[in-house]
């Protein structure tokens, strides 16, 4: 009996970790998403990766699970770029994403500066 209720409890305690391991994976997926969507840039894979995973307090002083996951985005389908973020527990700490693309600076052309073309005769 005794070992019986000792695995169901490593069970629970594993299964909780597990959730809160997809929940995290969920939660970076979400901020490298939006992170892309507001450079202008494609999220590829659709997908963030963890690459490590370790103990940290938070402002309060406890102890928090800290992930840092890895996102390859694109700027135009044919280059291949990383970024990445950081999680203490489910709140984003910091992420390194693409810039925005630089707005273009257009002078305006008058009239007078487009050169004249021809249509034909009319008749």
């Amino acid at each position: 009996m005794d070992i019986a209720l000792l695995l169901l409890v490593c069970f629970g305690l594993g299964l909780y970790a597990w959730m809160r391991a997809r929940d995290a994976a969920e939660l970076a997926r979400q901020h490298g998403a939006r992170a892309c969507e507001q450079a202008g840039v494609q999220l590829l894979d659709h997908t963030v990766a963890l690459v490590k995973m370790g103990v940290r307090r938070d402002e309060s002083g406890r102890l928090r699970v800290l992930r840092q996951y890895r996102f390859d985005y694109s700027r135009d389908g044919s280059d291949r770029m990383s970024g990445g973020l950081a999680l203490l527990g489910l709140k984003l700490q910091w992420i390194t994403a693409p810039d925005p693309p630089a707005p273009v600076a257009v002078e305006p052309v008058s009239p007078a500066q487009l050169p004249l073309r021809s249509f034909g005769s009319w008749g």
